[in-house]
């Protein structure tokens, strides 16, 4: 009777944590499946904004990004490993010595950039004491040709003290991004305008921002957004869920919780 009755209980306690593993599994599946129903119903209201609009090319060239990587870029291997991607003279936010620094390579003209950049600004303000954020530029002009001069302006706003305030207003008003409106922006976010477009129209940081590119393509970057955790490499839009994650992940290493 003793054996028959550890045998039953063995055989309880063996399905017990097979429930339990079951249960955890469907938690993960559970999660992903609402991730994707949000990105899937954030998509179909912009393309349904879109055709409100009547704006077809803007639908054509968002499906472009989705299905097509950087033309210069699409046969290259991608490498793997860890990535020493921040610099010091990239537009940035938070304390220098921070213990977690993300790098985000972006296109000031690429949709996915543009909706992740009001995720990132919210997290730069909850973590702006513990975090450094760095922008780099990775310019895919072969989607969007105004990108190259889009991330020049950038620059040139950086100089003059006002990076974040202009990086808003450009994924603000994506959708005119001409050379002309590059300087009326200037002047909306209070630049010294005849400065901005003396260092616009002369292409005083055009080696900057390819320097930007080149960094990025050799750590692995295909497309914009990329993000770099501590050096860890993650492509495409991330889920504002998923980032606060990742971050709070990466500040309980860092802090040993």
């Amino acid at each position: 009777m003793d054996s028959q009755t550890a045998s039953q209980k063995n055989s309880a306690s063996d399905s017990s944590q097979e429930h339990r593993k079951r249960g955890r599994l469907g938690i993960i599946l559970t999660i992903l499946v609402l991730l994707f129903l949000g990105y899937f119903s954030y998509r179909v209201v912009y393309y349904l904004s879109l055709i409100s609009d009547g704006d077809i090319q803007a639908i054509q060239e968002s499906f472009s990004e989705y299905q097509t990587f950087s033309r210069n870029l699409e046969n290259v291997t991608i490498p793997q490993g860890l990535f020493d991607v921040a610099t010091s003279d990239d537009p940035s936010f938070g304390p220098e010595d921070a213990s977690v620094v993300i790098v985000e390579f972006a296109d000031f003209g690429c949709v996915y950039s543009q909706g992740e950049s009001y995720i990132v600004r919210a997290l730069m303000q909850e973590y702006q004491d513990r975090i450094r954020f760095v922008y780099r530029d990775f310019p895919m002009t072969d989607l969007h040709p105004i990108a190259q001069k889009a991330a020049e302006a950038g620059e040139c706003a950086n100089a003059q003290g006002k990076f974040w305030e202009y990086h808003d207003q450009l994924y603000q008003n994506q959708s005119d991004l001409s050379e002309e409106q590059l300087v009326a922006y200037a002047t909306k976010v209070n630049l010294d305008t005849e400065a901005f477009r003396t260092c616009l129209e002369s292409g005083e940081f055009a080696d900057e921002v390819l320097e930007d590119y080149q960094d990025g393509a050799q750590a692995g970057v295909r497309g914009t957004p990329t993000f770099f955790i501590n050096g860890n490499r993650i492509a495409g839009a991330i889920p504002q869920s998923v980032l606060l994650l990742l971050i709070k992940n990466a500040l309980g290493e860092e802090e040993g919780n």
